[in-house]
């Protein structure tokens, strides 16, 4: 099949980017022809995307596809109007983010939610919707409790922060800075910071790819959602306190997250699942 992977961008380590990183290494992997078209394609993902191709607005209007798949339609569906293909599926990837609102247009063939929270936001949207819950896609030779079991050189208890410390993820840092005071840990992020944070308890790290190093030196992980953050800590067997938070920021809820079933993360199952979900369409 010849699919079209589409997203605003596709340049850094974050969730929507890993996504079609991981989906398009899967698809091309079972043997599809797999492009991504992004208004914004830059290192270090760009570099680290093999055997993909990356057209821009006017090629992708040149050729047919089998299928597209689209986020952040607010932006993306402006260039895709003129793409040919009869199946057009919008992957949302979170319930608080304006810029993640579902497309209303016949045109699309299928909404996908990443987590059943952002399924009930799309019906919220458009009650007459076709939807499919699938997952985020996972590399499990990467994220496996094997691979990133603690180092016994690592003393101190670590809570694990990954992602990008915005507004939706500054007030569960706060919370856990005020829990580590009275329950003696340390919270150590990864990813991009638009919070200047100094705590003695609080460390952070850039955004890297080999996020799995940092996995290996803690005890529990956390993060906002079922997203990334949260499944890569339980393929890696950790504990795993989880935030649902507001489209501010504000905290819901906070508690601990399990998954009976991880199997369904697997990045070839999501792939499999997404092909079979369009050919019933």
């Amino acid at each position: 099949m010849n699919i079209l992977l589409c997203c605003l961008s596709y340049r850094e380590y974050t969730g929507s980017e890993i996504y079609f990183y991981e989906l398009s290494t899967a698809l091309h992997s079972a043997g599809h022809n797999v492009s991504i078209f992004s208004p914004f394609v830059d290192t270090p993902l760009r570099d680290r995307t093999k055997d993909i191709d990356f057209p821009n607005k006017e090629e992708i209007k040149k050729e047919l596809y089998d299928m597209v798949l689209f986020s952040h339609g607010k932006v993306i569906w402006e260039y895709l109007k003129d793409v040919k293909t009869d199946k057009l599926i919008n992957i949302i990837h979170s319930e608080v983010i304006d810029l993640e609102e579902p497309v209303d247009d016949s045109r699309v063939s299928l909404y996908v939610g990443i987590r059943p929270s952002i399924v009930e936001f799309i019906k919220s949207k458009i009650p007459t919707a076709n939807i499919k819950l699938i997952y985020n896609p996972f590399d499990f030779t990467r994220f496996n409790p094997q691979r990133c079991k603690k180092k016994k050189s690592v003393k101190d208890k670590v809570v694990l922060f990954p992602g990008s410390l915005d507004y939706l993820r500054y007030k569960p840092l706060k919370y856990l800075l005020g829990l580590s005071e009275k329950q003696n840990f340390k919270v150590l992020h990864v990813g991009r910071s638009d919070y200047s944070t100094v705590h003695p308890n609080f460390a952070t790290i850039e955004s890297t790819w080999n996020v799995e190093k940092y996995y290996k030196q803690c005890d529990i992980v956390s993060g906002i959602f079922l997203g990334r953050t949260s499944i890569e800590g339980l393929l890696c067997g950790k504990k795993v306190l989880q935030f649902d938070v507001d489209s501010k920021g504000t905290i819901k809820k906070v508690y601990w997250h399990t998954e009976s079933n991880l199997e369904k993360f697997d990045k070839t199952h999501i792939a499999n699942k997404l092909l079979t979900s369009t050919r019933e369409i």
